[in-house]
């Protein structure tokens, strides 16, 4: 059984050798999200997408962040923050090639400071894995018939979404100037929903439909640190460390498989399994943290490097299996930030702020004995307002995941990612009237 996923994935997605396939196209957000739990989300913050960072040590005191508790020890002002992303997959294997573009949301988060510079609590919403695929595949099989036994043509569709999302409330400390402490539990939940269609060019048999739903929750515990070194090399300079880690949880699964029932003029879903025949089965969310170095030469410039890691292979599948596939995933990444709208100067091009940045990331994968990796390379604009408080972000994504060679499937992404965010002096008390 432990193999059995690893085979159906070599059958159904990646047209392995021995099917009698005539054709077989992944049409998707990303074919991977395919198995496991989906695609690992990693975006916190509005701009650290811009530089290809979650951004666990690149503190700002008037934009939202999610991206570590301890942060929010620094609100100074009230702060909101949403978030959107357009992405375009191009897929193509050994056999045909494919483009879908997905539109959809990131996360959302409100700050408040409850003593400024001090204590801020924060509510977040966001992801945590994304599940989009589209599978088509056309084959055929030996079937009865009325007075024989003929060979009969069918296509396969799978088509799954979903995902795994958190709603997060927190708060963050400022300990001393230099040390701060944050913590966030969050409820966990989800559901991974998969069409499954059959459809045969034979009159002798009808289509074939059915609908698997599973659904996820837990509680889970986020903690975070960060240390700032004022002074180090030169005046006005600053050095930040910042980590965060993430528990492991074991979400609660209950899964059921329905079927449609034309009756009359209208359709009804009809259980062919109940949740209560699965019952309730627990499947390990794997344990993470996140460790990053910030270098801010001044007000003005900083580099930021930021290495992150999941343990993947202690994820256990809705059987109570390991899934063999499943591998420790460690992305690292580098950028930068220089913002020329501080710096006063009029004009279009300096009043904005600039981001770049690249990672690479060894996946959460092994299929074929090839580890499903991905390069990325992104860039970024702060477009301010005139208080400078609140801004609108965009940042561009570029990258390359997986591979063509061992019957696997090579992505190249193509994404656009725009963020809002709202910062406001509130609540404060007037001296003078």
């Amino acid at each position: 059984m432990k193999y059995f996923s690893i085979l159906l994935c070599a059958l159904v997605v990646f047209s392995a050798q021995g099917v009698h396939a005539q054709q077989n196209q992944a049409n998707s957000a990303s074919i991977y999200s395919y198995l496991g739990l989906g695609t690992p989300q990693d975006v916190l913050s509005s701009y650290g997408p811009g530089m290809s960072i979650i951004g666990v040590a690149t503190p700002d005191r008037s934009r939202a962040s999610l991206a570590n508790p301890a942060f929010w020890g620094s609100a100074y002002f009230t702060s909101m923050s949403a978030g959107f992303n357009l992405q375009t997959h191009d897929a193509r294997d050994n056999f045909d090639s494919s483009s879908s573009t997905t539109l959809g949301f990131s996360h959302f988060q409100a700050q408040f400071p409850v003593l400024r510079d001090r204590l801020g609590l924060s509510l977040g919403l966001y992801q945590d894995t994304d599940i989009r695929y589209n599978l088509l595949t056309n084959d055929s099989v030996t079937l009865p018939t009325a007075d024989s036994v003929s060979v009969v043509n069918y296509q396969s569709a799978i088509a799954g979404s979903g995902g795994i999302n958190r709603l997060e409330a927190g708060f963050g400390l400022r300990i001393t100037d230099n040390f701060y402490l944050g913590y966030a539990p969050s409820l966990m939940f989800g559901l991974k929903e998969q069409d499954n269609q059959i459809l045969f060019d034979s009159s002798f048999y009808g289509p074939a439909r059915f609908t698997e739903r599973t659904r996820y929750r837990a509680f889970a515990h986020r903690f975070g640190t960060m240390i700032l070194f004022p002074n180090v090399f030169r005046n006005r300079d600053q050095i930040v460390i910042g980590a965060t880690a993430t528990l492991p949880v074991e979400l609660s699964a209950n899964r059921r498989i329905t079927s449609q029932l034309l009756s009359g003029n209208t359709t009804r879903d009809l259980d062919l399994i109940p949740e209560d025949a699965y019952g309730t089965r627990e499947v390990t969310f794997p344990f993470e943290t996140t460790v990053g170095l910030t270098y801010f030469a001044s007000r003005y410039f900083m580099v930021a490097t930021e290495a992150h890691y999941q343990q993947w292979s202690e994820h256990s599948s809705f059987s109570g299996e390991s899934d063999q596939f499943m591998k420790d995933r460690l992305r690292v990444g580098l950028g930068f930030e220089y913002d020329v709208y501080s710096r006063g100067n009029t004009g279009l091009f300096n009043s904005l702020i600039y981001r770049a940045g690249a990672s690479y990331d060894d996946g959460h994968l092994t299929v074929n004995d090839t580890n499903i990796e991905t390069l990325l390379f992104s860039a970024g604009i702060g477009i301010p307002s005139r208080t400078g408080t609140s801004s609108i972000d965009v940042n561009l994504e570029y990258g390359i995941r997986g591979t063509q060679s061992n019957d696997l499937v090579r992505e190249r992404i193509f994404g656009i990612r725009l963020s809002l965010n709202l910062s406001e002096l509130m609540f404060l008390q007037r001296r003078v009237n």
